[in-house]
């Protein structure tokens, strides 16, 4: 449900309230890395455009934790141009004559493993026609303080946490959260939802947080209580209910890799559980 729907009071509530709940979700979900893409006249450095395809393809047997197959270390550029037992792995300026090319675009490496896509190997094509430079010296000895580049320590989750400033959106807003997407609403011409009933809003808190209807009993008693707190009472039950672990715990049972079978065999049989009345020592 998106909290754009809520009234203006009690989004900010029902955001905090369920935050745990669909950021869970939300983490188990791998989103695809958009394929690299570079303009033609963009200069491309080995830490921002190369680095980051050669450790997620290469790193693994050609450079991490002492593993050096083939002689070949390719964590610094210098290491690809000085090449392994069959050579350079790179002449600058000529892709055309680079071994590391050929052996990309063969398919021949990696080796068992996931191979480089073609928006991955056009990066590094490009990168050695234009020179195969990078961004600053490279160092002299790889150390753990090479374990992350200059660009890699930028990247926005590992920036210090700050406050920022809170847009001024009128008396009408009644919380930061509110403003905020209120802000980037009007920058596309649109405004928040009108707020909705205390049915509705009952309604949708329960279905988001428990995966059930509320019983007409809850709503009407939802609908009643006037007093100042009604939303944060009502979310505080639901976050109390046995039914929201019960909905939200699955994700982690997911994770867990939790399976109503013996497993881990070819046969994928049912495990029989005891009964109220036989005792676990007693169970098959």
């Amino acid at each position: 449900m998106s909290p754009s729907l809520l009234p203006l009071r009690h989004r900010q509530n029902f955001v905090l309230a369920a935050v745990a709940a669909s950021s869970l979700a939300g983490s188990l979900l791998q989103a695809a890395a958009p394929a690299p893409e570079f303009r033609p006249d963009q200069r491309l450095t080995y830490e921002k455009d190369v680095r980051p395809v050669l450790k997620a393809h290469c790193f693994h047997c050609h450079g991490e934790d002492g593993e050096v197959k083939g002689g070949l270390d390719v964590r610094l550029r210098r290491f690809l141009a000085q090449g392994g037992d069959t050579g350079p792995a790179i002449v600058p300026g000529k892709a055309h004559e680079s071994l590391l090319l050929e052996m990309l675009k063969s398919g021949e490496m990696p080796k068992g493993a996931k191979k480089l896509s073609q928006p991955e190997i056009a990066i590094l094509e490009e990168w050695v026609n234009q020179g195969a430079n990078t961004a600053r010296p490279e160092p002299e000895k790889l150390g753990p303080e090479y374990a992350f580049t200059d660009e890699e320590r930028a990247w926005w989750a590992f920036q210090p946490i700050q406050s920022p400033r809170v847009p001024d959106m009128g008396p009408e807003v009644e919380n930061p959260i509110d403003a905020f997407l209120l802000y980037h609403l009007r920058q596309q011409g649109l405004e928040l939802s009108p707020e909705t009933t205390p049915a509705s809003l009952v309604r949708r808190a329960t279905f988001d947080l428990t995966g059930l209807p509320p019983s007409p009993e809850e709503v009407a008693a939802y609908e009643a209580d006037t007093r100042p707190g009604a939303y944060d009472r009502l979310i505080t039950r639901l976050l109390e209910s046995p039914h929201y672990g019960e909905r939200w715990g699955r994700h982690w049972l997911d994770v867990a890799g939790y399976s109503d079978s013996d497993g881990y065999t070819e046969k994928d049989t049912e495990r029989c559980m005891p009964s109220a009345s036989v005792t676990m020592s007693s169970s098959p």
